[in-house]
């Protein structure tokens, strides 16, 4: 018995070998592209993709162009370029040109959605400048210089709202909202950096939102609250900053009608830390908070009355509404009702135990 317990294992041991291997020889075979852009053409889109090219020391960034008014025709095209087979099964982003995402994405969307291959957790991104630029100034940087991972850690940790195709194709598809995805260049330093959010109409790039109303936005949401809130602090010997620091909150939203007025109260409490509190401050650290609820309750409502005069609806005001209505129309909800929202923000300003923080 023992004996064929030994050989059972040494069996398995040998298939977990063999198909590592096989992995191996699969990998140095194929480009994995993980990021595909496009741009916009005179006869169509130039498409670009980033792989990892896994023959060079660190995994140097790469990438593949190609030409066509469809999407599978340009990424056959790249295939004909290649040494070696592409794949896109392990894609993490796909990124827009500004110019593109003005025209409008359906084609784009309904293209990828179609594709099995493809992660619901990808990001759509629209960029400032072209694709292609972008993709030449990451080229043969190390593989952590991937757009992808700097969306992906400002999203976990930072002040960035949360993005991915599963959010974009929820609020695309469904009624009483719009999408809203990151917003990048390319910056000096040879560098990519998120600048602000893209708000979409329909399927067509809108509005973008600054970083500082983008952090705003992230509070509405009500999901993933994390992030840093500077503020002014006031006193006899002039204008100071400090930092308020959101370790963890949670939102809400409630309708309520009078009359002919329809109201929506935006419920927020956050939790968190003062830092970088200024030295010599007349000020108490819990009246300055104060202050700084106030603002925030102010800035919050220019926001939300900034995406009413837009025209837009990326936090789904249409489909709270539509809860709370029995005949509900989208397009007479847009055309008739949404200019008459009137927005409140209650906001609760909590201390966690930690205090200031150094």
């Amino acid at each position: 018995m023992r004996r064929v317990k030994r050989m059972l294992l040494l069996l398995c041991l040998l298939v977990l070998v063999l198909t590592s291997c096989s992995n191996e020889r699969v990998v140095d075979q194929l480009h994995i592209l993980t990021t595909l852009g496009f741009d916009k053409n005179k006869s169509g889109y130039t498409g670009t993709a980033l792989y990892s090219d896994l023959t060079k020391k660190g995994g140097k960034i790469s990438f593949l162009q190609g030409n066509s008014k469809q999407i599978m025709l340009i990424l056959n095209k790249m295939n004909n370029q290649s040494t070696k087979r592409i794949d896109i099964a392990k894609l993490r982003m796909i990124m827009f040109s500004k110019e593109v995402a003005k025209e409008g994405l359906s084609h784009f969307l309904l293209t990828i959605c179609k594709d099995p291959l493809i992660s619901n957790y990808l990001y759509i991104v629209v960029t400032e400048e072209s694709i292609a630029s972008v993709s030449k100034g990451l080229k043969d940087k190390g593989r952590d210089n991937l757009p992808y991972y700097m969306i992906e850690q400002n999203m976990q940790s930072g002040n960035i709202p949360h993005s991915n195709l599963s959010t974009v194709l929820f609020d695309f598809y469904g009624e009483g909202r719009d999408f809203s995805v990151p917003y990048i260049r390319f910056n000096k330093n040879g560098e990519t950096e998120i600048i602000g959010f893209g708000i979409f109409k329909d399927d067509r790039l809108k509005i973008v939102i600054n970083r500082e109303e983008m952090m705003l936005y992230k509070l509405l949401q009500g999901k993933f609250i994390q992030g840093d809130i500077p503020y002014t602090i006031n006193d006899k010997k002039g204008k100071s900053t400090a930092l308020f620091s959101i370790q963890y909150g949670k939102g809400n939203k409630t309708v309520s009608k009078h009359k002919n007025e329809t109201k929506v109260t935006y419920h927020l409490t956050l939790n968190g830390m003062v830092k970088e509190y200024p030295q010599g401050t007349q000020v108490e650290m819990n009246k300055s908070l104060v202050h700084l609820k106030k603002q925030l309750q102010t800035d919050l409502v220019l926001l939300l009355n900034k995406f009413k005069d837009e025209e837009v609806d990326p936090l789904g005001t249409g489909d709270l509404v539509r809860a709370y209505s029995r005949d509900w129309n989208e397009n007479q909800f847009y055309k008739e009702e949404y200019s008459n929202i009137v927005f409140d923000v209650d906001l609760n300003l909590q201390l966690t135990k930690s205090g200031i923080g150094e």
